[in-house]
Formats: structure tokens, sequence, C-alpha cells
């Protein structure tokens, strides 16, 4: 397919199709950094849900570097993936002493933050200051690999980036004649990939495939109960024994100690004495 026809037929469809979803609303660049960092691994659907409640109890970039990790936390339960929470914060707190909290416009220095990679540094100069960079992310891949590589396998995101780019740059180069910006651009390819792809098994034609395990009776999810047990507790505090027998009940193939040294290497839980907490 050729680039104007591919260009023609995303935007149209994303003109009838177009989602609407509260990060989309702004370009305020922390808001648009809480929504990037929830949405890694983590479906739409819980995303809607819990980024207004994020927001209400951490307004601010301020806000959210100064909290306490057990109420920053406990905000974030239900969203998986706990280091990112900690990660978000350490983010905040660096912009805030080396940037006098202001965001970097330079991709490159974005990618220095904790939990900020290529994908997320140059989604959020998209998103929040309208730079032209192609990016790619799951649905942005799979829409490219549909159209231009339907019959290929171990398809390189280099292969793809080199169309992405020469499919970005008439549109931000001319905007009277395509009517969209990149960052509108950008969520055209998003929603096409969601929602027309969804259900094809595209990118497993991608060179960078990896499946993702099933969640339940996984290690992450063990981990997962852990930290929800500690929340639960008063003071978010709770002793080796009862732990252990919490996660008897679950049905736990992995030992405690193994569990609580990983969250505790990531800095996600204390222990003193045969004591854990947040």
């Amino acid at each position: 397919m050729r680039i104007p026809e591919f260009q023609n037929h995303i935007l149209s469809w994303y003109k009838r199709n177009r989602r609407d979803m509260p990060w989309r609303r702004t370009k305020n660049p922390y808001r648009i950094l809480v929504s990037e960092v929830m949405l890694q691994q983590t479906q739409v659907s819980r995303v809607l849900v819990k980024y207004p409640e994020f927001l209400r109890a951490f307004p601010t970039l301020e806000a959210l570097a100064k909290v306490p990790k057990r109420k920053l936390l406990q905000i974030w339960s239900g969203l998986g993936y706990w280091r990112r929470a900690l990660y978000l914060q350490k983010a905040c707190s660096v912009i805030l002493r080396q940037y006098q909290g202001k965001f970097p416009r330079d991709p490159k220095l974005l990618e220095r933050l904790p939990g900020v990679g290529h994908y997320t540094a140059r989604a959020l100069t998209c998103f929040s200051f309208g730079a032209s960079d192609a990016f790619l992310d799951t649905n942005i891949r799979r829409t490219y690999i549909h159209f231009f590589f339907p019959k290929r396998k171990n398809v390189s995101d280099k292969q793809i980036l080199r169309i992405a780019k020469k499919a970005l740059y008439p549109i931000w180069y001319d905007r009277t004649k395509h009517g969209i910006s990149p960052r509108e651009w950008h969520y055209a390819l998003f929603d096409y990939g969601a929602l027309v792809l969804k259900d094809k098994k595209i990118n497993r034609q991608s060179k960078h495939y990896t499946k993702q395990k099933k969640f339940e009776g996984s290690f992450r999810s063990f981990r997962t109960k852990i930290m929800r047990f500690l929340l639960e507790q008063p003071n978010q505090k709770a002793t080796l024994r009862k732990i252990e027998t919490m996660l008897k009940k679950s049905g736990s193939p992995y030992s405690s100690k193994k569990i609580l040294s990983s969250l505790q290497k990531d800095d996600l839980i204390k222990k003193r004495r045969r004591s854990y907490s947040l």
C-alpha cells in the first residue's frame, strides 16, 4: 500500500471512530506522563477508572513527589506492576530537583528518568509539546505490520520506523492538506490497532514479540497478593507467619522467602525482624 492511501484510510476511519479519553483532553505533561505509565501493560478500561482517582489524590507533580510511599501504593492498587508507581514518583522527584519542575522537551533527557523508555519519552513530547517524532507501541506496530508487512515474519521496529517516519512527515509538514497534528495522527494509529485489529495475531510477526504470561497463578500474581494483604493490615504491616499463612491458603507454589525478597529488591516492602511493611 502507498503511504497517501494508507493515511487517507486511517484518517477517514478515525474521524468516525475516534475514542475520547481524559488524557487526550490535556497537554499537561504531568497528566500525560501519569496516563502513559499507567497504560504500560494495563488495559485501557482499568486505567479509565484509576486515572481520575489518582489525579484527585495527586493533582500535581509536586504532590506526587512528596507523598508517602504507603499512600501512593494504596491509590495505585488495582493496576499491578507496582514498581511503575515508584518509578513515576522518582521521575517526578528528578524533574523537581534537576529541572525546577519543568519537563524537558528533549526525549533523550526524558529517557534518563526512572521508568521512562524510548516510547514513553517520545509519546510525552508528542502529546504534550507537539513533537513530530515517529514512535511505536503495540497498537501502532500492529497497524503498520498489517498494511505494509502483511505476509512478512520477524519484522523489526527499525523497518517499521522507516515507514512510520515517511507516513508522519507529510502530515506534520503540510497540516492544511491533512488537517491533523502528529498528536492526532498517533491517536488514530492507536485506535485503529486497538479496535479494528485487536483480535488479529499480527504482532507475532514482529521480531520483538514476546508472549505475555497468564497472570493468575504466576509469580507476579502472588507478589500482588502480598502487596494487597499488607495494604489491608493495620499500619500496612504483618508478621512473616501471617504472610506465610495467607500464601498457603492461596495455594502459592513459590516460597514466601522468594516472593518477599523480590518485593524487597524492588523497594516495595521493608523487613524489620520478622515483620514486613510497606
